[in-house]
């Protein structure tokens, strides 16, 4: 039975071994499948850790040279959000991105730490009713910059699962457009604002292809 359970072990390990471990792959393609992420907030009084689940969301393409991969990003979300502390404030968000940026491997092995970062640009849109009925629209664009840590799983020579976090600065102009219940009149306001956003996890799946050897 030991020696039965030391040839699995060992089957598995060279099976592993031929996972994309050593760079021999030039391109990855790599898609979201479930992430958690913290959404601007829409006024002073929003929300301040309204956080959003993602799925399917994200889809990027990577440039491999060994230890370091160049990539290339854009994610959209639409979804249906409470904004409020209190249950008087809800609507739909619409945001997208396109990013690029790196990720750095600090291995080649099964088991990849990597440190990345992507920068960019970003939009954001809120529709709905705050403030006691008040019809809101907010829209946020601008520059946003991701630096984050993830952890690489190679389970199969073309086949790479990640888990991936970060901390997103993200600098914008702020549009604000209200307009009271019961009336025409709709109030603009324009400004600059910045903030950081804690996106904990994003996880998915890499396909590589286009072998260089």
């Amino acid at each position: 039975m030991k020696k039965l359970l030391f040839l699995c072990a060992f089957s598995l390990t060279g099976f592993l071994a031929e996972a994309q471990v050593d760079g021999s792959f030039n391109n990855s393609v790599n898609v979201s499948a479930f992430g958690i992420m913290q959404v601007p907030k829409i006024q002073n009084n929003s929300k301040k850790d309204n956080y959003i689940n993602t799925s399917l969301n994200a889809v990027s393409l990577k440039f491999n040279d060994n230890q370091i991969s160049y990539r290339l990003s854009g994610s959209y979300i639409n979804d249906d959000i409470d904004v409020m502390e209190s249950d008087n404030g809800s609507g739909n968000i619409q945001d997208y991105s396109i990013k690029m940026g790196f990720e750095k491997n600090f291995n080649y092995g099964i088991v990849q730490p990597y440190f990345a970062t992507d920068l960019g640009y970003r939009s954001h849109e809120f529709e709905g009713v705050i403030n006691a009925g008040n019809s809101t629209k907010v829209t946020k664009h601008g520059f946003t910059l991701a630096p984050g840590f993830g952890l690489k799983l190679n389970v199969l020579r073309q086949l790479t699962f990640y888990v991936e976090g970060n901390v997103e600065f993200f600098y914008f102009q702020n549009k604000f457009e209200n307009t009271p219940p019961g009336s025409t009149d709709r109030s603009i306001s324009k400004n600059y604002q910045s903030q950081f956003l804690l996106n904990p996890l994003n996880t998915g799946l890499q396909f590589h292809f286009g072998n260089n050897r």
